[in-house]
């Protein structure tokens, strides 16, 4: 599965959900990719999905969250985009 989270440059509510996602990946063996907004890749999943709030996260592609996820929130976003539920 595919983790990426999309987050802005100097923001604590996206340094406090990468430090979440940083340890869910690990424990779960997922490989988190951290893209920042004004990156080229950044850039073009802004557009895309046409967000204008971060921290975003992003489960094979396809937008799950927006915001900050408690520990238990973020577990039931891979369970569902998992047995590929919305």
């Amino acid at each position: 599965m595919r983790v990426d989270l999309l987050v802005t440059r100097d923001s604590p509510s996206c340094r406090k959900a990468e430090i979440l996602w940083r340890s869910i990946c690990e424990k779960k063996n997922l490989t988190l990719n951290v893209l920042e907004d004004d990156s080229p890749e950044g850039l073009l999943v802004l557009a895309r999905l046409e967000l204008h709030a971060l921290p975003a996260i992003l489960l094979d592609g396809r937008l799950m969250a927006v915001g900050v996820q408690t520990e238990d929130q973020a577990l039931e976003l891979l369970r569902s985009a998992a047995s590929g539920r919305p």
